[in-house]
Formats: structure tokens, sequence, C-alpha cells
């Protein structure tokens, strides 16, 4: 305790004067560096929890949100342009000490109370938002006294609000400080007042009739949850105390204002009649929500069968419907209220509802001749006819059938009708389809007729509903297909030979250097229109490596116009590396003489098969070389084999046509044109004839040979690339936002992951056999936890498994 007062006692950390049983404040600032966290210790050792300094307080306030908002660090100076205000705050600190609040609410002899009056002021600005209390007393003889009993100041938010907002969020504190008044004063009977200098807001409270954004909407029903509109009044800025507190006092302005008694009109005898001054909301008003209005085809008949077609599951429906059916009954009187859940029976009494309700409406003439004794019409329903059907004592078509003596459940004996296109019956075929485990269409239905239940055409429609599950895709539906596309051009051209390749590398092959044991890898290169082969030995998979082995066979085969491969690492790295380095060339002869690379999306060997199948051919006559080698192959025998198996290659017969008759024309082989390859880039110019054979001149010999070669070629092997060996049937074209399952070699069935097509690539035909998709993945980051990532993958159709169509 101080000697300078000895009479003051700290109470639950508010200091107390003895003497003058008031509250005091005695702010010892420390010498705390000029830095943001040395101002946040300043202004956090102002201990005021009922708010009595608030308008002082908030100035310091304000100087640390201003340091946050330029994002000044913890120990960083105070910026220059706020060290003035900084400075005048922490010299006024002192002056505190000069003020006493009084401790008692009423002053001594003041004589007996009459009434008790709760007065609460709101304000904001944009430097803060406030509420402050004052409590008014009348006695005996009509003598008023007022004080302040609470206040709360804050800060605007960082985010920019506007002003009627911040006016609402102070009326908001207002009404939580009312809150807790009541509550520990504990006066009863006390009449409470709340005071606003904002129209808008007044306006906002009397409302009935329009809806608001949900910031609004939120504090207004906050208001409304604790008072009344009519509790509410207009007051101008000038006499508004909590204006002090809203935009800051110095501590000398705090002790001569009126700040701790309150405005003059609450010392009057009678309050002057209050003015409500409610604003309009206009209908400009931001805040105001818009409005949606639906217009419905007044013809459309709209039946609770309609509602039906919200629910995806049987038993929902049947709770749905059996709560509201026991909800109309508790409104009118003949059942009592209750919270427990629907019974046993009262389900099965709105199953029966929902079914004549079905009936009614799909087999109503059906039900009015049963009704009169008259059988159902042949002509006019022979599938329900031949059920033999009737009404039941509830009013239910039921399956007459033949199964009338067999000693089963009535109504196993005789399901329930229901027509197939109902959306009854399909949440029926659902709901059963579930109860199995998804699985065939004979196990469903006989749970459909087992539980008492026959649709019409069942086959059909469980069928129907088995094809569009999407749990049943998942588990068993085969990936999509799509009828063969047309060959392309390079195919089909009469070109130099290598002219358009396609190429792949197998292996590994396995030599023998010295001791070691080495693999090779053998780099096959595919004539697209003579289907001659071409076979160059890589030492590794490396880019470097393939790119050596396309020089050579360049400098062999001569210049190549487009390359087919799949996306190997080698092929993208030696596709990048040339594009790098024709960057700086002249572009047009790069054009002329460039080499183009055509690549097949990722998984779809089945779109290079034509190099592929020459691949099985190497290794079958491959196989055969290396066993009597056992092995003992080195770098040059294995070169030597190669060729030897291309040269074998080239040499097979590429048609049938005349292999069993001795008298016909040589087999079509690729060496025919291999041998005779010229420099020349098209088709030799001219005709020749047969008798150019007989010439001297040599290279007439030669062109007509190569003209032969070319027109059996379109005779005997281009004509049977007609049929589609495969993938006849045309099917529907994979669309974006389509989702679908990625087929994972890899991975079990039941982890493939889920996909949505982001973009198609449909071919010469408009066929879509080409997709991208896009996946999620888990992986794990720096830290080891989950982060999941988005992927963009390009894949062939033949990878997928449509689960969701997007149509």
């Amino acid at each position: 305790m101080s000697l300078g007062l000895p009479h003051i006692e700290r109470v639950l950390g508010v200091e107390w004067s003895i003497t003058s049983d008031a509250f005091k404040f005695r702010v010892q600032a420390k010498s705390n560096p000029l830095t943001r966290r040395g101002v946040l210790s300043t202004v956090a050792s102002i201990y005021d929890p009922l708010g009595f300094i608030a308008p002082f307080v908030l100035l310091g306030k304000q100087i640390l949100q201003q340091m946050c908002k330029d994002k000044v660090e913890w120990d960083q100076e105070l910026p220059d342009y706020l060290k003035p205000q900084w400075e005048s705050w922490i010299k006024d600190l002192p002056s505190l000490a000069n003020m006493e609040i009084p401790r008692c609410f009423i002053p001594a002899e003041f004589g007996q109370v009459k009434s008790f009056e709760l007065h609460h002021f709101a304000d904001a600005s944009v430097n803060g938002y406030d509420a402050c209390t004052y409590l008014r007393i009348i006695n005996k003889s009509d003598e008023v006294h007022c004080c302040l009993v609470m206040a709360k100041s804050r800060v605007t938010p960082t985010a920019v609000m506007t002003i009627p907002r911040l006016e609402l969020s102070a009326a908001v504190v207002a009404v939580r400080v009312s809150d807790l008044l009541r509550a520990e004063l504990e006066i009863p009977d006390i009449t409470e007042f709340f005071w606003t200098d904002s129209t808008v807001v007044l306006g906002y409270i009397n409302n009935d009739a329009k809806r608001f954004q949900v910031f609004v909407a939120n504090r207004i029903q906050r208001i409304k949850s604790s008072t009344r509109p009519e509790q509410w009044a207009y007051i101008p800025s000038e006499q508004n105390p909590a204006d002090y507190a809203s935009r800051g006092l110095t501590a000398e302005q705090l002790k001569y204002s009126n700040w701790f008694k309150g405005p003059a009109f609450l010392w009057e005898r009678n309050i002057p009649a209050r003015d409500m001054k409610v604003g309009e909301v206009k209908e400009n008003d931001p805040e105001l929500r818009k409005a949606f209005v639906c217009t419905t085809n007044a013809k459309e008949e709209q039946t609770i069968l309609n509602k039906f077609e919200k629910f995806s599951e049987w038993s929902r429906l049947i709770r749905a419907l059996a709560t509201l059916r026991r909800k109309v009954k508790e409104c009118k009187g003949d059942k009592q209220r209750t919270k427990e859940s629907t019974s046993l029976e009262e389900r099965k009494e709105t199953e029966l509802f929902v079914i004549k309700l079905v009936q009614e409406k799909a087999f109503a003439e059906e039900i009015k001749s049963l009704k009169s004794n008259k059988p159902v019409s042949k002509t006019k329903n022979h599938h329900l006819y031949k059920l033999s059907p009737f009404l039941d004592e509830d009013g239910v078509l039921r399956v007459g059938g033949r199964l009338s003596q067999a000693v089963l459940h009535s109504h196993v004996k005789h399901p329930a009708i229901l027509p197939k296109d109902s959306h009854v019956s399909t949440l029926l075929i659902r709901h059963f389809h579930s109860k199995v485990q998804h699985q065939g269409r004979g196990m469903t239905l006989n749970e459909l007729r087992a539980n008492g239940w026959w649709i019409l055409g069942n086959s059909r429609a469980v069928s129907s509903y088995i094809f569009n599950c999407v749990k049943c895709r998942k588990y068993r539906r085969r990936t999509e297909t799509q009828s063969m596309g047309d060959l392309p051009a390079d195919r089909t051209e009469p070109t130099p030979p290598f002219t358009y390749v396609g190429m792949d590398c197998f292996g590994p092959i396995y030599v023998k250097d010295g001791r070691k044991e080495l693999k090779r890898y053998g780099l096959i290169l595919t004539c697209l229109c003579s289907r001659a082969i071409h076979i160059e030995v890589v030492d590794d998979l490396s880019t470097d490596a393939f790119l050596n082995a396309i020089r050579a066979f360049i400098a062999i085969r001569g210049n190549v116009r487009q390359l087919r491969c799949d996306r190997g690492t080698n092929f993208i790295g030696a596709q990048r590396e040339l594009a790098d380095l024709m960057k700086d060339m002249n572009q047009e002869k790069v054009k002329a003489l460039g080499c183009e690379f055509l690549m097949n999306p990722p998984s779809a060997s089945h779109m290079g098969g034509v190099w592929e199948r020459q691949i099985r051919t190497i290794r079958s006559v491959l196989s055969a070389i290396l066993d009597q080698s056992a092995k003992r192959l080195d770098s040059t025998s294995l070169r030597t084999f190669l060729y030897e198996v291309m040269a074998i290659i080239n040499s097979r017969p590429l048609t049938i046509e005349h292999l069993s008759d001795p008298t016909g024309p040589e087999p079509l082989t690729p060496n025919h044109i291999l041998t005779m390859k010229s420099t020349i880039i098209q088709p030799p110019p001219g005709d020749f004839m047969k008798e150019d054979l007989y010439l001297q001149k040599r290279w007439r010999r030669v062109q007509y040979l190569a003209n032969e070669f070319w027109i059996r070629w379109r005779k005997e092997y281009l004509l049977n690339l007609q049929p589609r060996q495969k993938w006849n049937a045309h099917r529907r074209d994979l669309k974006i936002n389509d989702i679908v399952l990625l087929q994972e070699d890899a991975a079990p069935r039941n982890e493939w992951k889920l996909a949505k097509v982001t973009d198609v690539y449909p071919g010469t035909d408009d066929k879509v056999r080409k997709v991208r998709l896009l996946v999620s993945e888990k992986t794990y980051d720096k830290h080891g936890k989950h982060v999941t990532k988005t992927l963009s993958l390009e894949r062939p159709i033949h990878k997928v498994i449509v689960l969701l169509e997007a149509d």
C-alpha cells in the first residue's frame, strides 16, 4: 500500500478507497520498450472490468490496432507517426488517479426508492463501437439520481464494415449488458430503455416483413430474443453518452464530461416523450436479401406421390411419412403427443397407405372392376390378368396365383402388385438390392418376392436398376470400349519405307562382357506402310542412348517424317531435347526436314499394336537363336543376331494370297521394297510397263519393280486391313463431367481411384477414345501429414469404368 494513499484496498483487482467508499485508478506505467509488445503490455495493465474509463482505454487500443494493421513486428520499434499519440496517452495515465467513482448506486439519505430504471445507450463510429448503461433511481419524493453502472467499448474490426453494421453490433453489446445486469442486480420490476442514434438500426429492429443478409438477420434475432421493439428509441448524437466511448476521450476530458452521471434529461423528474423515429428500410438497402419468385404450372397435378420423388431410400420415405401421419393425428387430438420414434405398427400402416396410393393411380380401372365383382380385362392389361389379382380386406391389390394352399405367410403367397414405372417400385428395388449386398438380378427378385412385393415387368425393372447401380458398376462393370478407329493416313499412303515409323523398346537381353553379365535392350522401328522393321541395340533406356540409336537408324534408312511411340521416359526426354535444339533454327527448314513425334496416351499399348505385334515376332525368332547360344553372346554378337532377326522378319509374307500356288507370283514381303529403296522421296514418277524389264536402262527396270510392289501392296495387303478384328459396335462416347473409376493394374479393384472427365479427344470419326481425367490423390507432406492433391492424367477409355454419366 502506498504511503500517499493509505486507505486504498484492492478488491477483486479493482482499487477501492475505504474512506470515500469509491473506486479509483492508480496506473503506474512501467518503462516498457516502445514496441508492439510493450504497447500491448501497457494497455493490458489497466484493469477496468466495468468499463468506467472505457473512453480513455479506447485511445490506447486504437494505437495498438493501428500497429497490427501496419503489420509491425512484436519487437519492432513504434512507427514515427504513432509516437506522439502514444507519448500523449502515456503522459495522461497519471491523471486517472484524480477520478473517483462512488461504489454505491444509491446515495446516503436518498430515502426509500420508488422505482428503478436501466437506460442502455449504444453508438458506433469508424474508430469503435460501445454500449453504456445508467441506473436511474426515483424516491418517494420524486427525487432523481443517476449513475454509470457498466460500459463496454471495442475497436472496429480490421475488416471494413459499414456504419449501419457497426451500429447494429453496438446494439447487440447493449442487449448482452442488459442480460448480464438483470441477472446480477436482482432488482425486481426494473424497467429498461434502449437508446441509439441510428434510425437504420431502429428500422431493422421494427421490421417484420423483409428478410436480411445473414450478418444483419442473426443480430436482429439476438436483439429481439431479449428485448421488444417498443423498448428502443432514438436519441440525438450530441445527447448520447455512448458517443464518448466510440470516439475516445483524454483523462481531462473524461473528468469534466457527463460520462459518469449520464445525460441531462435522465436527471429530470419526467423524461421527455421518447422519439421512436424509425427509419424506413429502402428497397436498395444492401442488407436486404433478394427474393426469388418461382412460377409453377398450375395445370400440373400436384399430389403426394410427386413428393415421394424427393426420397432416395424406402426406409426414409416410410419413417418420414409415418412421422407426418402421427403429427396429423396429434393436431386433431386423436393421439397424445410424444417424442418417441415411430413404432413398427405405424410404419406398417404407412406402407399400406403408400401401396394404395400407387395402385389407385396405376390400376384405377382394374380396382374399379374388382370392386364391382368384375374380372380384370385381358386386352387392356394381360400381364395383370395372368396374376389373377384380387383386393384384400385393406383394399390392396394382390396376386391371386396358384399358391393359396402353400404353407407360407399370406403376403408371400399373395404379394402386393406395383407398376414398374413407379418411383416407389424403384425405391423397393434399391432397398432389397442393397439388402442382398448388390448381388445379381435373380437374388434381388427373390428377396423382393420373399418380402411380399410383385412388380409388373420386374425382371426388366431390376435389370435396368442394376445396370445403373453405381456400386455394381464399381464391383463388376468392364472398362469402356469404342468401335475400332479408322486407319490413319500414314498406314494407307504409299510412301518410301520408314517415312512413317512406329517404335518401341524391348528387353532386357543379357550378354557377357568378360566376366560381367550386362543388360542390353533392343529398339524396334516399324514402317507403318510396308511393315518392314529395323532393329538397333541400345545399352540402356536413357535419352542419350535412344538419340544415338535413332541417329544411326536415320543414317542407314534415311529421313523420317513422323515417329509414333508410347510415353516412355526416354522418348519424352528426346522429344523435349530436340525441341530445345530446334528453337533457334530456321523454322521453315525445320518443318520441311524435321521429325514429328506423336505419342499415345499412357497405358494404351493397344494403340501401338502395329509395333507391339512385331516385338512378339522378334521374341519368337530371338528365343530360338538365344537358346542355341546358351547366353554366351557379347554385344557385337547380339547386334549381328538382331540384324539376322531383322532380315528374317522382313522376309515374311505380308499376305497369304499365293502361298499355296506354285505358279503364282512370289509372296509380297517387306524386303521387296527395302532392297530397291532409292533416294527419291515420293513414289517413282511416270508409268512403267512389263517391257521395261528387258530394257538396258536399269533405272526403268528398278522403277517398274517398285511400281509392281505398290500395285500388289494395294491389292493384296492394304485391302486385308479393311475389316475390324474386334470392337465393332459403336458405344456411348465419354463426356465431360462423367464420373469414372480409373483402372490400376497394380492395385485391387476396391482401391481404384475415382476420377472426373475434364476433357475428351474425338478421333477423325468423332469417336472418343482418349480422355483427360482429374484424380485426387492422398500423399504426405514434409511433416508427415495427409495432404490431398489433384492430378490431371491422360488415359485411353479402355482404362476407365463409367460410374455416373454426366447426362
